[in-house]
């Protein structure tokens, strides 16, 4: 089987600003309708506002296009998803491998109390582990939880999910593809995907001697077979304004690739958005429409809310061309990881995700 080494150099990734342009533009939580280029348009609706944070969590994952959700309220949602590189086949349930115990869950913060998934980078040399989930709904217990996966209300086939100490199964499962519509097939679940996910970032990834790390990753959209694929789309680490770049132009900013406006977020915006990274917690929520290859017709769009905020801003919205797609033709798999190409930190930092939903619709601004 076609495997890559985990550890890549990102130099090509720059890290420098670029002048911004146009304005921002603020929706109550996801727009009351969203439209692609050369596709339709489909109507969203706002969560009504809570006091309780578990009844805004619930209405959330309610929503019939909700395929997979996480809040971390068991260590089995985070151990099902380890995985650790160098280590025999890579998924590493029982915190073996090199660096898996920092890959963790942990009860001392999360929005609803159950916890939330904590991976620590210590000073020195780390980022070896990450959770690394499927895009496909899955059955329980593999799934970490004691239920099987919504699987947008049962329309998504539900595949098992069974990792084993140092097995393959990440690198070999084949399902929960999604790519464009001229694509069929069983490993394809759909042509179009939301991903929301609440974050804690920690300030020290950008402190001091850790500044001049200004690329680095933390989140990937990405495939199970390889660590490295050409259409991983990457969230910088080492930056507090939200950048993003594509790996099949050889790690290219996606504000500087074709499609891009030359500004650090595409799509026109007044003000950058940027991580708050300062103890309290961000919304971002990612939607992606593949396309073919070489077609200038992938979209992409991200939302942002701070903390108290009860309406996303879409703050990058860009339709460009994947050169290649390798393997498959599309996108598979969520990284949450603190990979930074093997280099040393010293303070060491941590990353924080909680209340993490997979959707085929939009998916309404959290109201707590």
């Amino acid at each position: 089987m076609k495997r890559r080494d985990f550890l890549i150099q990102t130099a090509g990734a720059a890290g420098a600003m670029l002048p911004v342009v146009g304005r921002a533009q603020v929706r109550p939580c996801a727009p009351p309708t969203l439209s692609v280029d050369g596709g339709s348009s489909v109507a969203t609706s706002c969560a009504i506002a809570s006091a309780d944070a578990e009844a805004d969590w619930q209405s959330r994952i309610s929503g019939p296009g909700v395929v997979w959700y996480h809040d971390f309220r068991s260590d089995a949602e985070v151990n099902a998803f380890r995985w650790t590189n160098g280590y025999s086949g890579g998924n590493d349930p029982l915190a073996r491998g090199n660096g898996g115990n920092l890959v963790r869950r942990i009860t001392t913060d999360g929005i609803t109390g159950g916890g939330c998934l904590e991976i620590y980078h210590p000073p020195g040399v780390a980022g070896r582990s990450h959770w690394w989930r499927p895009f496909a709904p899955l059955r329980a217990p593999g799934n970490g939880k004691d239920k099987d996966d919504p699987a947008a209300s049962g329309t998504v086939t539900v595949r098992n999910w069974a990792p084993t100490d140092g097995g393959m199964q990440t690198a070999q499962f084949s399902g929960g593809w999604y790519a464009h519509s001229s694509f069929s097939g069983s490993q394809y679940d759909g042509d179009e995907f939301w991903l929301q996910m609440r974050v804690k970032r920690d300030p020290r990834r950008i402190q001091g001697g850790n500044a001049s790390h200004n690329v680095g990753k933390f989140t990937y959209l990405t495939v199970c077979q390889l660590s490295l694929s050409d259409q991983e789309i990457v969230t910088y680490s080492g930056s507090k304004t939200f950048r993003m770049y594509g790996a099949w132009r050889i790690f290219e900013p996606l504000d500087q690739a074709p499609g891009g406006d030359g500004t650090v977020q595409p799509g026109g915006v007044s003000s950058l958005w940027q991580w708050a990274m300062n103890d309290t917690w961000d919304t971002v929520m990612y939607h992606v429409k593949p396309g073919r290859e070489g077609v200038r017709e992938t979209l992409i769009e991200v939302y942002g809310a701070h903390q108290g905020e009860k309406e996303f801003t879409l703050f990058w919205q860009q339709t460009f061309a994947v050169n290649s797609y390798d393997p498959g033709n599309g996108w598979q798999a969520l990284i949450c990881t603190t990979y930074n190409t093997g280099l040393e930190f010293n303070p060491g930092y941590f990353e924080r995700w909680d209340q993490i939903i997979f959707s085929k619709q939009p998916i309404p601004c959290p109201q707590v």
